[in-house]
């Protein structure tokens, strides 16, 4: 055995007890559910999973030699003699389902008369059934001389649906062809061709193995190749053959020239060359190895050496497996491919799913017979077991697996453990690599490869190789907690590795909103800007020229609010969605990826990330708050629908105000105004949306003469009622009211303040045009003005809303506080004549104010008086009683009142009445 081989005990072995091998057996092969056994008195026995004899029939009149078993059609393929003597040889084809349910019905019947199972020894003569061949056809004739048959091959003829092609190797070194149809009842086997495959020189050409591969050519290589000539094809010239300088580089030496006569295979005429395109027979004799083309029957010598044992060569995956003494070989249809050092005198070689089982002879030095089984996986470079055998007879591959028969016709079966226990026994070893080569050979699920794959990566951790580790780690994503990876390589030392694994979870999708935040962090911390970049434009369709404005800063913000803009229009005439060109989803949270952007300093990134996701809000906080991009900003909000407009304003008018306050305003103006009528647009759609001015007064608290401008403009622009035109008028008059507008460029420039006298005339006329003559109610609520004019000391205001609302001795307190006697007197007049329906008892009110008024009120009080006595408003006796509450009033003038020869005091009172009514 080679050094290159561990050793484990992967497979255990266990004495059958009682079986019915037979202990005459010639030859056997597994097929369907049965193990078919051919012995040397001729019969066929069958044997089911665990040796026991199930059946029995007669296939031969002397012996069976051979037997193959054709998977596709179901059919075992036999050849045996009749007779003693080498000339009775005979192929037969057996259809199995046939002889199965005879052989098993004989047998069957026998148990039942008997009551119990007969005895193997017995079967030829009480259990065999007589079951006819499928086909026969006889070895030999004139035209095929006779020799030992020491090998069979049987495959299904490659371009056919119903043909099959045996090959029949002789001691002689000549392998003979046989043809046939599998399917027709009718059909038969005859012979198509005759192959030589003796040596140029030497007696070693016995042929000891035959196989069949199905596989074309590699006409890259041109090793030894020599054209057969048919039988009785006179005058044909042998073909030279060449040596490739490959095959001599595999071989370690050069392949003899095959010329002459002597090394021409003869062929029988007829063969199809379509049927069997790509159908090869690598043949074994005992001094070389070599390859026929059955399409133009060319052959190809692989190898100087042959084979001395007929059963150490096996084809498996297409390739040709020799075990010779010092190595297993392994031969393709052009060269040999290989070799796996593998000391021991070798006595069989067989398959057994994804191993081989070797047997070699351990004969010790006193001559005792013994051999050593060996169940060798050579993908993996591994011997699952070994097992020695006393007096080996056979090796088998049954229904049940493999089982070995020894001296005394002793049978041992070999289990193979379950592969999780095989996969214990490697991690104690070490064995991770080797752990999961056997996982994927055995077709292990997913889950139990990455299983394999994290305690690999964990051993390597352990050993500090921390890249090797998580490359062991990647592949478990899918399957493996991504916190469990992470926890382990969050140390700064480990960041690449760590980057490399987040990365990794993107690509495939599985990345949650934290994954982003430290792939991101880990990006930022490395100052890598290419990856930063490769990561937020993966799956992008504009990738370079998102690349350039991601580096260019606000140069390129306003190409980006172009792109968005003109996305937003599609989408609000029911086109394409705002990712341009379809382009799909980003592998990644995006809010969390702009989050982690902005907080870590990469604006221009984080409002490509913005962009990508469709969000203005995002973009204009990263154009604002971080690039102070104010003229792109307010580009990209005018390219927004309107109800857009108004949430950034609203969101963004603090910041956008102070620095170009012309340019916002402006927008509110348009964004307040109706726009212009438009047909194809609906009352509720987006185009028709006009805001509310009441929406945007609170960023104007340091800007009010800007407030004013605008409240102006809408307010007498437009062509119907605004929105909230109520809360227009009161936001419109308090500007007029107050006492000074100065916006803070006017105070940090030196500029004067809008003059405030103006601004109150303004005021007067905004109530008179929210209350006109027709209107039963104002547009503005009346009495919040009067407290804005109260509040402002606004007498216009007062007198003009108290007149609306018909309380005229309101306007006469309004007056009386002013200390207004012109007014107080006018607005008599206006509301105290009796004859249009008006108050008398205003006229008694203000001349008791002005007398309780100090200091010299005489001419006021003159004018009341006149007043009085020319509409004969008040009893002579009420005007004197109060003309005696001043006592400051000279009493000449009230005399000369009560003089007057016209007057209603026309008559002299006495003076006693005059003195005693100006008595204090």
């Amino acid at each position: 055995m080679s050094f290159a081989f561990k050793k484990f005990s992967f497979f255990q072995q266990l004495e059958v007890p009682v079986h019915d091998f037979p202990p005459n057996s010639t030859s056997h092969c597994l097929g369907g559910n049965f193990l078919y056994v051919g012995c040397d008195n001729g019969t066929v026995q069958l044997l089911d999973d665990v040796f026991q004899f199930q059946g029995c029939y007669n296939a031969y009149g002397y012996k069976v030699l051979y037997m193959a078993w054709v998977q596709a059609r179901q059919l075992l393929v036999t050849v045996g003699l009749e007779e003693p003597g080498i000339s009775s040889a005979t192929i037969k084809l057996w259809d199995t389902e046939r002889v199965a349910t005879a052989a098993t019905a004989v047998t069957n019947g026998a148990v039942s008369a008997a009551g119990s199972s007969p005895p193997a020894s017995g079967v030829s003569a009480t259990l065999a059934a007589n079951v006819p061949p499928f086909r026969i056809q006889k070895v030999f004739n004139s035209k095929y001389p006779e020799s030992e048959v020491t090998a069979l091959a049987v495959t299904d003829r490659a371009g056919s649906s119903s043909g099959i092609l045996i090959a029949v190797g002789l001691a002689a070194g000549s392998v003979y062809l046989f043809n046939g149809e599998a399917a027709s009842q009718k059909g038969k086997l005859h012979h198509t061709g005759r192959l030589s495959a003796r040596p140029d020189a030497g007696e070693l050409w016995k042929v000891n193995a035959l196989a069949f591969t199905q596989q074309r050519s590699k006409q890259s290589s041109a090793p030894e190749r020599t054209q057969q000539s048919p039988v009785g094809a006179p005058g044909t010239a042998p073909a030279v053959s060449t040596t490739s300088s490959k095959l001599a580089a595999l071989t370690g030496r050069a392949t003899a020239a095959a010329t002459g006569s002597a090394a021409a295979s003869e062929a029988a005429a007829g063969v199809p060359s379509a049927q069997h395109e790509g159908v090869w027979l690598h043949v074994v004799t005992e001094a070389q190895t070599l390859v026929y083309h059955m399409a133009d029957l060319s052959k190809t010598i692989l190898d100087q050496q042959g084979l001395h044992c007929g059963s150490c060569a096996v084809v498996r995956d297409g390739v040709l497996l020799v075990a010779r003494d010092d190595a297993l070989y392994e031969y393709t249809t052009d060269t040999r491919a290989g070799c796996t050092a593998f000391d021991g005198i070798k006595q069989g070689l067989g398959l057994l799913k994804r191993y081989l089982y070797v047997a070699t002879d351990d004969t010790s030095l006193d001559g005792a017979a013994s051999s050593q089984l060996h169940i060798v996986d050579v993908r993996n470079k591994l011997v699952a077991g070994s097992f020695p055998v006393q007096g080996l007879q056979a090796v088998v591959v049954g229904p049940g697996g493999l089982a070995a028969v020894g001296a005394g016709g002793k049978l041992m079966r070999y289990y193979e453990v379950e592969l999780n226990t095989q996969l214990e026994v490697l991690f104690k070893r070490s064995l991770h690599k080797l752990a999961l080569d056997l996982a994927i050979c055995c077709d292990a699920s997913p889950e139990l490869i990455a299983a394999i794959r994290q305690r690999w990566g964990d051993h390597l951790y352990a050993k500090a190789e921390y890249e090797a580790a998580m490359g062991q780690y990647l592949e478990t994503i899918g399957h493996l907690e991504p916190s469990y990876v992470i926890r382990r390589f969050l140390d700064a030392q480990r960041i690449h590795s760590l980057t490399r694994y987040l990365e990794e979870l993107h690509a495939r999708g599985l990345a949650g909103a934290d994954h982003t935040t430290l792939l991101l962090n880990c990006y930022t911390k490395l100052k890598d800007v290419a990856k930063l970049d490769a990561f937020i434009h993966r799956d992008s369709n504009s990738n370079s020229s998102r690349k350039g404005h991601t580096r260019s800063g606000s140069t390129g913000a306003a190409g980006m609010a172009v792109l968005y803009a003109a996305a937003n229009a599609a989408r609000r005439q029911g086109g394409p969605a705002a990712e341009p060109s379809g382009e799909p989803t980003p592998k990644f949270d995006m809010e969390t990826a702009f989050k982690v952007l902005r907080s870590a300093g990469y604006a221009a990134h984080a409002l490509s990330v913005a962009e990508r996701a469709g969000q203005p809000e995002w973009m204009l906080d990263v154009l604002l708050e971080d690039m102070a991009s104010y003229v792109e900003a307010l580009a990209f909000i005018g390219m927004l629908s309107r109800p857009q407009k108004a949430c950034a304003l609203q969101r963004y008018g603090k910041l956008l105000i102070p620095a170009a306050p012309d340019d916002t305003t402006a927008l509110l103006m348009d964004l307040c105004m109706p726009p212009p009528p438009d047909a194809s647009a609906s009352a509720d759609s987006d185009d028709s949306y006009v805001a509310s001015v009441a929406d945007f007064a609170h960023l104007y608290t340091d800007r009010p003469t800007r407030l004013l401008y605008l409240c102006e403009y809408i307010l007498f622009n437009s062509s119907g009622s605004p929105p909230n035109e109520q809360l227009l008028y009161h936001t419109l008059l308090e500007l007029y009211l107050a006492e000074k507008l100065v916006d803070d460029e006017q105070e940090q420039g030196g500029a004067t303040q809008v003059a405030p006298q103006a601004r109150r005339d303004k005021a007067r006329d905004l109530l008179q045009r929210g209350w006109q003559p027709h209107m039963a109610q104002p547009i503005y609520d009346p009495e919040h003005a009067l407290v804005l004019c109260r509040q402002h000391n606004y007498t216009p205001g007062l007198v003009l809303l108290y007149d609306k609302k018909r309380l005229h001795k309101e306007v006469l307190a309004v007056h009386m506080a002013a200390q207004d006697y012109e007014g107080l007197i006018a607005a008599c007049i206006q509301y105290g004549d009796a004859a249009s329906g008006g108050e008398p008892q205003l006229w008694a009110d203000a001349l008791e104010y002005l007398c309780k008024q100090p200091g010299d009120c005489s001419e006021p009080v003159s004018q009341v008086l006149q007043h009085i006595e020319a509409k004969r408003v008040l009893p002579p006796l009420v005007v004197l009683q109060t003309l005696a509450t001043n006592n400051q009033l000279k009493v000449s003038r009230s005399q000369a009142r009560s003089r007057r020869p016209n007057g209603r005091f026309g008559r002299p009172l006495s003076r006693f009445v005059i003195r005693q009514a100006l008595v204090v």
